[in-house]
């Protein structure tokens, strides 16, 4: 087995002989003339997985809404995590402002199911909540087995800075 770094993406291909498809990732690259420069979206669609960050800002602790997003990840088939974060917590899980909360979180998935899911993520939410910015950012993907609420409570504004993994 070996290991190609690709941007921010480690890629592992089996010895040549396996990797022979014109499907294979490695060789798709290799064919474009890529061989470490691919950005994350052509990754995107030549394997089919699409892993994202988001930063989400205003009503969204104490209102339910990361149990929202575990749902909504379901309905959606992706995975990855939610949690609360900021800079101050009463109790360690909510933002002490009522409209200054910070949920953050990691997604992955088919490039539809995570469009999809993070469009739902950015507009809505549950009841007495609602976003007032929402940042996308591209992410590495860590392979997560499934979409989970996060109970530690996460000091920082940085997704990355929160959990640098599943």
């Amino acid at each position: 087995m070996r290991w190609l770094f690709l941007g921010l993406v480690w890629l592992s291909a089996a010895m040549d002989d396996e990797c022979a498809e014109d499907g294979c990732a490695l060789n798709i690259l290799q064919l474009s003339g890529r061989k470490t420069d691919a950005s994350l979206e052509e990754l995107d669609e030549v394997n089919g997985t699409s892993c994202r960050n988001f930063i989400l800002k205003g009503k969204v602790q104490m209102v339910h809404y990361r149990n929202w997003a575990v749902g909504k990840a379901s309905h959606y088939g992706v995975k990855g995590w939610v949690a609360n974060g900021g800079d101050k917590s009463y109790d360690g899980s909510h933002s002490p402002c009522p409209t200054c909360g910070c949920v953050l979180g990691h997604v992955e998935g088919s490039g539809k199911a995570v469009s999809g899911f993070l469009k739902e993520m950015c507009r809505g939410g549950p009841a007495h909540s609602y976003v007032s910015s929402c940042k996308v950012e591209n992410a590495g993907c860590y392979g997560c087995r499934s979409f989970y609420k996060e109970n530690h409570f996460c000091q920082t504004w940085t997704v990355s800075h929160c959990k640098s993994r599943c």
